[in-house]
């Protein structure tokens, strides 16, 4: 899918309106200067999600053809860019056409469900058909589907089976053995459902403070240092060899939150200790205060910090809501994260925690507005995602039948045409040094 041609369809509004808007209106205290860590940023890009790419055109006999027209479109990012998606929303109340699945589909390669995939909502039947039934449209749109979560251990909110709550609150003697086989059962049930259909799974959420279950099995030991943790990961990775498995947490990106940090890091290296598949940490990233935007020399430190763990890093929930923000400012922070992120060679995925005000937590979107009109964020995101950081060239090749570029990491359609004989390849680029291609015209 050419999903930047498809913005232009839909009428996807320019960027130099809104930098001229936001830089008029004055810099935040939150961002430093503009130039300098832009260059810096882009620079980065360059070397992380850039490859240089050689393609050589032969004819039927294998000599060079020279003046051959190539055409290099992009047809999706290698960088998973995406949303939590209200799956209920999606399947019950939308149709073809409507915006929701149409800035779905055009907007974002990766979803998460936001609600249904939790343990509480996936036991339930008509929940988990609406899950099912949105994994699947997900997929069938060419969008990735992550597994939001499998254990959630918040107790005040309709995260956990009833009988799960009944029983941590309990004095029962067989407490820690009803859990340990109630959560392992789950994580196999669950992770097992979608093996053929979700490669990505975060297996815990908000573990630093949210640790009830672990401490009921495991009561001696630090929650961070539990050994029934590490089962749970092998478990999973049972249920699902081929797939990646997570910590999502909130307070690593956003505030000053030094003892929550250090205890992520402490789970971490305790999961790494002991063998388990650890291959990620998701960076929630809700800003709930202005007070909390983030330069972009502190994200690059936080982000430094945790990829010295060795394991890929994600920002899973973005948003910017309450005192403080404006569109314009909130505009200006998407820029500083995202550029930021994709800047940083060990993150590998930039999700927003919904898209559109009328569907959102917070009622507070990044993109749009209740009425679907555009906010200034949106410019910011599709420009940098469709436009500044999208591959669509066009050139010839030499004397020598060569023709060379730089593209950047994703699934590509290149077509070589020479007068009548027209071959159009479709190559995964993502090797960071170079990629050789050869195209034989008249075979």
């Amino acid at each position: 899918m050419n999903r930047r041609r498809l913005l232009a369809l839909v009428g996807g509004t320019s960027t130099p309106v809104l930098n001229g808007c936001l830089r008029e209106s004055g810099r935040s205290e939150a961002t430093s200067d503009l130039d300098d860590w832009e260059k810096q940023a882009d620079a980065a890009i360059q070397e992380t999600r850039t490859t240089d790419l050689s393609v050589t055109v032969k004819d039927a006999a294998g000599d060079p053809v020279s003046n051959a027209s190539i055409d290099t479109t992009m047809q999706a990012h290698e960088f998973s860019f995406g949303t939590a998606v209200n799956a209920s929303y999606l399947m019950d109340h939308s149709e073809e056409g409507d915006p929701y699945r149409t800035h779905l589909r055009d907007l974002f390669n990766t979803a998460v469900l936001e609600n249904y995939h939790k343990w509480g909502h996936w036991e339930i039947d008509t929940r988990r058909a609406v899950a099912n039934s949105a994994t699947e449209w997900l997929l069938r749109s060419d969008i990735d589907a992550r597994g939001h979560n499998v254990l959630w251990q918040r107790t005040d909110i309709n995260t956990l089976p009833n009988d799960v709550i009944a029983k941590l609150e309990s004095d029962d003697p067989d407490r820690a053995d009803f859990l340990t086989e109630r959560t392992t059962t789950h994580t196999w049930d669950i992770v097992k459902a979608y093996a053929d259909e979700i490669n990505e799974w975060e297996i815990l959420n908000e573990h630093v403070d949210n640790h009830a279950i672990t401490k009921a099995i495991t009561p001696n030991v630090p929650p961070q240092r539990s050994p029934q943790v590490a089962d749970w990961f092998w478990t999973a990775e049972a249920a699902a060899p081929e797939a990646d498995f997570y910590i999502n947490e909130y307070n690593l990106i956003t505030g000053e939150y030094e003892d929550h940090r250090k205890k992520m890091e402490e789970l971490v290296q305790y999961l790494q200790t002991r063998g388990a598949p650890i291959d990620g940490i998701g960076m929630q990233g809700h800003f709930n205060t202005r007070a909390e935007a983030i330069t972009p020399e502190r994200l690059r430190e936080l982000f430094d910090r945790f990829s010295s763990l060795d394991v890929d890093l994600k920002i899973t929930e973005y948003d910017t809501y309450g005192n403080g923000w404006t569109e314009a400012n909130e505009a200006e922070h998407l820029n500083v994260v995202l550029r930021t992120a994709f800047s940083h060679p060990a993150v590998v995925g930039f999700l927003m925690w919904g898209f559109w005000d009328g569907s959102h937590w917070q009622n507070n979107a990044p993109l749009f507005r209740a009425d679907w009109s555009e906010k200034p964020a949106y410019q910011v995101y599709t420009d940098l995602v469709f436009d500044e950081w999208w591959t669509d060239k066009s050139g010839t090749t030499d004397e020598n039948g060569h023709y060379e570029t730089q593209v950047f990491h994703g699934e590509y359609k290149i077509t070589v045409t020479n007068g009548n004989n027209s071959q159009t390849v479709t190559p995964r680029i993502i090797d960071p040094d170079s990629k050789e291609i050869t195209v034989r015209l008249g075979e």
